[in-house]
Order: structure tokens, then C-alpha cells, then sequence
């Protein structure tokens, strides 16, 4: 099944560079935002100054780019084992520059490992419940989603599916210290990684409650783990506090983004739901702005009704416990910016379409989902903001 695996991947791989050669012919970069490419930062004659590569650097891959070559500087908001796992691989070669040829290369082919390693985790975890053919329908519909070529842009989105899937596969197969140790780097990832810490503990609950030989022993070795695994997050405070003063300056940093996320309160979900209406009915739809606001919401739409769907399907309580705070970790920052990416990793929402019984609603959605991917990369490539 790997090798079918691969194919599906790369193909989806290639198919990517379709947008990016239509969006080199047709779209010119947008006005006032040239800092968000990765063109802006590299020299004319550089090697790697070409249109089917470029584009994976832009926006955030730039900050992740700077942090692996320089180190934290204002980017906290960032977090550490991406950009660290980039310098790691980069190093043997000499000096980590963030821009240098090389370093490209290595994260191109960093994030298409991850990337391809996630799908394929994400494979055999939903094997452990059902059919091959859900199994597949459901990597599908994953990279089929809109937001899924960020898998390969270098973002942590495919560190960080790889990892999620990689530590609810140890704690199914009751490998503790397994589940533990990616659980820990998974906090270490993004700040929602958190989210996997009540899911395996809830997990581990539901193997102890059955489990006939209850010794100290079995308890101390099986449950440590679990409650090791915010140390990712630990560990990141602890270095906040020691180069800034701030144990959590990581969140305080998101306020130089000018995202309008709030960074020293919890935004109740109905505000934001009535923010975003406002917006759709007072902002004119000839601005950019207004489509992006419009495909926030309607990301946050399709996760509450396909996690609904995930609950009535039976999907894994552990899943779907991560998949809805996962969710509402970033729902309640006052905005939406972004959801369209975040909640791309809320695996049981895949699952739960590959569920769906009838064909033509399953094919119809994996169509739009594609259609949109492309649209969506075709954008991206040129400055234009999309999640």
C-alpha cells in the first residue's frame, strides 16, 4: 500500500506545479506586498529564483526560513522543532544562511518527506478501525482540501500532521512511551498541539479502565508519558522567559502580525461569528478582503457541520476530542485568519467525508476541494494572502 501511497502523493506533487505555471503567465505580484514573497529576499540570479519554486517560500516560510539561519529574533509566534529540524539538516553543510541555495533544497525536500510520511501515517491509523478503501477515501479528501498544499510550502503543517498521527498510532498500539515522546515534539510544533494531551489521556483512560493486569508498575510506565507530553510547550516558555522575560511571549507576539487576533483575551466564538457577518454585509465584495473573510467562515462552517457529522459516524472519541479543541484553540482569538490552514489538520473531518454514503455528494465535495486548492496556490504564489 506504501507504493500506491507514493503515487497518489506524487501525482497531487506534480499536479501543484500546474497553478504555479498559469499564475507565472497571467497574475503579476500583488501591489504592496512584495516582502511576503520569498523572490523579495533572494537575488535575480539566484538558482532557486524560479517560478515552480519560489512560491513554497512565501509568507510565513520566510519567517521559518530566517528563525532556522538566524535564530528567534521578533518572531516568537513561531514555533521551535520546524525551524530547528531545518538547521539540523543544514548544518553538515556549512553555515545556515537563511537564503543560501542550499537551505532551500533541504526544506523542499524536508516538508515533501513530511509531507508524504503524514499521508502515510495517516493511512495506517485509520486502518486500525476501518477499510482500505475508507483509509484511502480519507487521505484523498486530505489532500484533495484546499489549504493542503501547505504540506509543502515550508510551514509545520505536515511536522505537524506527522506527528499527530504518529502519536495516536503508538497509543493505539499501547506504545506509551511512544505516544509520549511524539506528543512532546507535537507541542513543540504549534501552540494546538496541546490539544493532544487530554485526547491520549483519554485514550489511555479507555485501554486502563479495561485492562485486566493493573499493577503500580503498568500505571507509573504507561501514564508518564502522557503526562510528559505538554513538555514541548514547557520547555518553549521556559526559553520565552530566559531571552525575553515572558514566558508567554510567543502568544504576545502574534499582535505584530496585524491580524487582528487578540492576544490577551479569550474571544467568545459567537463574537467572532457575528464579526465575520458584519463584515460579509458591510464590507464591498469587490475587495479582496471580502472573499478571504468569506472563505474564513465558510472553513468554520464546514468544521462544525463535518465534525458533527465525525460524532454521528462514531468517529474515535480520542480524534475528535483533539480535533475540536485543536479547533476552538484558534476560534477563540477574536478572528478566523488563518482557518482555512488550521483546520487542516483536524484529521477526523477527512474521515468523516470518506464516510459519507452517497457518491455523488463525496465526489462533488472532493471536486470543489481540488478546485479550490488550485485557486488557492494560484494566489499564493503571487503575495496574495489565503490562510
Amino acid at each position: 500500500m506504501a507504493r500506491k501511497l507514493f503515487g497518489i502523493f506524487l501525482y497531487w506533487r506534480l499536479f501543484l506545479f500546474v497553478p504555479l505555471f498559469a499564475a507565472s503567465l497571467v497574475l503579476p505580484a500583488r501591489r504592496h506586498y512584495e516582502y511576503t514573497l520569498l523572490q523579495y529576499y533572494i537575488g535575480s540570479d539566484s538558482p532557486i529564483n524560479h517560478f515552480f519554486l519560489i512560491p513554497f517560500g512565501n509568507f510565513d516560510s520566510v519567517y521559518y526560513l530566517m528563525i532556522a539561519g538566524a535564530g528567534y529574533t521578533i518572531n516568537a509566534g513561531f514555533f521551535p522543532l520546524f525551524p530547528l529540524l531545518l538547521r539540523a539538516i543544514s548544518m553538515p553543510f556549512g553555515k545556515v544562511d537563511p537564503f543560501y541555495p542550499i537551505q532551500f533544497v533541504l526544506a523542499f525536500l524536508l516538508v515533501n518527506v513530511l509531507a508524504f510520511g503524514a499521508i502515510w501515517l495517516l493511512y495506517k491509523l485509520i486502518r486500525l478501525d476501518y477499510a482500505k478503501e475508507i483509509a484511502t477515501e480519507s487521505v484523498l479528501a486530505f489532500l484533495f482540501f484546499p489549504a493542503a498544499f501547505f504540506l509543502v510550502c515550508f510551514y509545520s503543517e505536515g511536522l505537524f500532521v506527522f506527528l499527530t498521527a504518529l502519536s495516536f498510532y503508538f497509543a493505539r498500539r499501547k506504545n506509551w512511551a511512544g505516544a509520549g515522546i511524539a506528543g512532546i515534539l507535537l507541542t513543540a510544533t504549534r501552540i494546538v498541539g496541546i490539544a493532544i494531551v487530554p485526547a491520549l489521556l483519554w485514550e489511555w483512560y479507555s485501554w486502563w479502565r479495561n485492562e485486566t493486569k493493573r499493577t503500580l508498575r503498568t500505571l507509573l510506565v504507561s501514564l508518564i508519558p502522557v503526562l510528559l507530553t505538554p513538555l514541548g510547550l514547557i520547555a518553549y516558555m521556559a526559553y520565552n522567559y530566559v531571552k525575553w522575560s515572558d514566558v508567554i511571549f510567543f502568544i504576545h507576539a502574534q499582535g505584530t502580525f496585524l491580524n487582528n487576533r487578540s492576544v490577551s483575551s479569550v474571544v467568545l466564538f459567537p463574537q467572532t461569528m457575528f464579526r465575520y457577518l458584519k463584515i460579509l454585509t458591510s464590507v464591498s465584495s469587490m475587495q479582496y478582503e471580502w472573499w478571504i473573510a468569506l472563505l474564513e467562515l465558510v472553513s468554520v462552517l464546514f468544521v462544525l457541520l463535518f465534525l458533527l457529522l465525525a460524532w454521528q459516524k462514531k468517529v474515535r472519541t480520542s480524534y475528535l476530542l483533539f480535533a475540536v479543541l485543536a479547533f476552538l484553540i484558534p476560534a477563540s482569538t477574536g478572528t478566523f485568519t488563518g482557518m482555512p490552514r488550521y483546520v487542516m489538520v483536524l484529521f477526523p473531518l477527512f474521515i468523516a467525508t470518506a464516510l459519507l454514503k452517497n457518491k455523488t455528494i463525496r465526489y462533488s465535495i472532493y471536486t470543489v476541494f481540488f478546485l479550490l486548492q488550485i485557486l488557492l496556490i494560484f494566489l499564493f504564489a503571487k503575495g496574495y494572502f489565503v490562510a
